[in-house]
């Protein structure tokens, strides 16, 4: 019986997947930008093409079936046994002074997150462009998610409230996230489908925003011990903007150090703002920008990250990660 009503879950969800994902993408603008910064600098070094490797604390974010764990072995790909607990900690230092703090923590298929954002000091104007006194602008994410598992199959759902406050004006919204993750038995591959961001709209005064819906599909293929690396690629249909294609890759060869990259498309007007083009010659750096790269280092059960993702003339972002297992 509970095996039958976790496959049926998963058929729902994938249903609703595709027969809301069109309408979803018809938005032209969004709100609560904040939420689609990523997760974690593992993922980010990853490309973010996450949703099929879900398999540690930042799969709250990506995916929510990851909280029930996905066995790497090669001989099975089926959702399996996994740690009792881990705690990550991240912090970026992102573009244009701004910061972005996350944590996370799971046990037992049951995983908790929170997200804060900073804007830091804003100057103020008023409608007539004079300067007014500076103000801040600071948003917040808390998620709570559980996932169960049957054989090779596990899916899980989130439930998150967000507040945003920019100088004396809140705002609030809640919405939801859902995955599904599937091992082939065959071969070493993991399919993975997640929404997220699911709910009701921001409203700042008398003007309503919807949330930054994504729908993600990605598939990850575990390498043999021979030469151990994840492979993974994913589409991103977000509401916003047009389809993204996310490919990563992770290399653990060296036991105690990760290496790490990836790539997302970007649509070209969008490039071209980011690059600069119009104003000088992009630097070297600012032309890298759609590429993740990223270092990490496993000591017995802590493991330390780092992701770099060049924004082309708006400068760079560093996150950093810290991960405890227990």
């Amino acid at each position: 019986m509970k095996n039958g009503k976790i496959i049926a879950a998963a058929a729902f969800f994938a249903g609703v997947f595709f027969a809301l994902g069109a309408p979803a993408r018809a938005a032209k603008s969004s709100s609560a930008q904040f939420l689609s910064l990523g997760f974690g600098a593992r993922a980010l070094g990853m490309g973010e093409a996450f949703v099929a490797v879900a398999d540690d604390a930042s799969s709250i974010y990506y995916n929510p079936a990851g909280l029930a764990g996905v066995k790497p072995e090669a001989e099975d790909q089926g959702p399996g046994e996994k740690k009792s607990s881990e705690f990550l900690i991240s912090h970026s230092w992102h573009i244009q002074d701004t910061g972005l703090t996350q944590l996370a923590y799971d046990r037992n298929s049951t995983g908790f997150s929170l997200t804060y954002f900073s804007a830091g000091s804003l100057e103020g104007r008023d409608d007539m462009g004079n300067i007014k006194p500076d103000f801040t602008a600071d948003d917040f994410a808390f998620s709570g998610g559980y996932a169960l598992k049957t054989g090779r199959l596990s899916a899980g759902a989130a439930i998150k409230a967000v507040h945003q406050r920019i100088a004396g004006s809140a705002a609030s919204a809640f919405c939801a996230d859902a995955g599904a993750l599937y091992g082939l038995k065959t071969l070493p591959l993991t399919l993975g489908l997640s929404v997220s961001n699911i709910g009701t709209k921001v409203k700042f005064e008398s003007e309503s925003f919807p949330l930054p819906v994504v729908y993600r599909a990605g598939l990850a293929l575990r390498t043999s011990a021979h030469f151990p690396a994840i492979l993974s690629a994913e589409m991103d249909f977000p509401n916003d903007s047009p389809a993204l294609f996310r490919t990563g890759v992770e290399y653990t060869g060296f036991k105690l150090i990760a290496f790490r990259a990836g790539y997302r498309t970007t649509p070209g007007s969008q490039h071209s703002a980011i690059l600069g083009k119009g104003f000088g010659d992009p630097s070297a750096l600012s032309e890298m920008y759609g590429f993740f790269m990223g270092i990490g280092f496993v000591l017995n059960q802590i493991s330390i990250d780092y992701a770099l993702l060049p924004y082309g003339e708006l400068g760079s972002a560093h996150r950093f990660s810290l991960g405890m297992k227990f």
